[in-house]
């Protein structure tokens, strides 16, 4: 039984993966983390599907997913996907005495995505790939990770700066008609998805007709409205399953499903084991991490 653990254990304030080209054309659904993420684009073209809106993510482009934010990604066919994927907590953050500084950097969170000057790009690129990347690995000594965190923290804070003094493209995201509409479909999804929903409900509710709706979803989201709907339930599921204590039961009627049947039908065809078994192998490896604490 494979599950997959959140991007950092228990003992890790950061972590730093740089992929050539994802094994995966497409992120398969919309996921979250427990941890800050940020995206740092090294291909062409690419979309990135964060909360309810879309956003064309560009080479060099560097996109902020804020703690338990739904999101994925989708690429053109023949786009590589090269990019760095950056992973921080808050203990990360908190070396950071002032907490308005700190506000500053996730503030950039907030805005999605950004673009900086070509100088920095440079900059960030070599700082990235020749010290911080490989300093960062499990293998590294602890004070080369200790020298890689802060080498990451004194780019954010320049990054920070850049945006307080204006110098930053802000990208917003797609904000045409259609996605407009699809937003608040999302929305409403996000805030409902504990209630029954079906396509011909969402057609009434928001006035747009059941093949417009169809196509529009999964072009503003790379998912079709049901597939979302399932997705959202299972990683709510999930993430009761992490953190809170109902029962499987409990679990399965707060995030909206009819029959306990069904539920665990859905979770083992997501995650290859029933619900128990995955909490059962969450508190496992959570209580080895923690035996594990050490400082450096």
């Amino acid at each position: 039984m494979k599950i997959k653990d959140e991007p950092l254990s228990q003992k890790e304030s950061f972590r730093i993966e740089y992929t050539p080209a994802p094994k995966k054309q497409n992120m398969p659904l919309n996921h979250y983390h427990n941890c800050y993420e940020i995206y740092y684009f090294l291909g062409n073209a690419a979309t990135y599907f964060i909360g309810n809106k879309s956003y064309q993510v560009n080479k060099y482009d560097v996109v902020f997913v804020d703690k338990f934010t739904y999101h994925k990604t989708w690429y053109e066919k023949g786009e590589k996907g090269e990019r760095f994927l950056i992973y921080i907590s808050d203990e990360a953050f908190n070396i950071i005495p002032d907490q308005d500084i700190r506000n500053k950097i996730l503030l950039m969170f907030q805005k999605k995505k950004l673009s900086f000057p070509n100088p920095f790009n440079r900059r960030l690129f070599h700082k990235l790939t020749e010290q911080i990347y490989p300093a960062s690995t499990q293998q590294s000594e602890p004070i080369s990770k200790l020298k890689a965190l802060f080498s990451l923290l004194n780019l954010l804070l320049s990054m920070a700066e850049m945006v307080d003094k204006g110098k930053v493209l802000e990208s917003s995201a797609k904000a045409n008609s259609r996605e407009q509409r699809i937003a608040r479909v999302v929305d409403y999804i996000n805030s409902n998805y504990n209630d029954p929903i079906t396509l011909g409900m969402l057609s009434e509710r928001f006035y747009i007709s059941k093949y417009y709706l169809c196509h529009s979803f999964n072009e503003v989201t790379g998912s079709s409205i049901m597939d979302f709907v399932t997705e959202k339930r299972i990683i709510e599921a999930e993430k009761l399953l992490r953190y809170s204590d109902l029962n499987i039961t409990q679990v399965s009627e707060a995030v909206g499903f009819n029959t306990i049947s069904y539920f665990i039908t859905l979770f083992k065809k997501k995650y290859q084991c029933t619900p128990t078994a995955f909490r059962k192998k969450v508190n496992f490896n959570d209580s080895k991490n923690t035996s594990q604490l050490t400082i450096p």
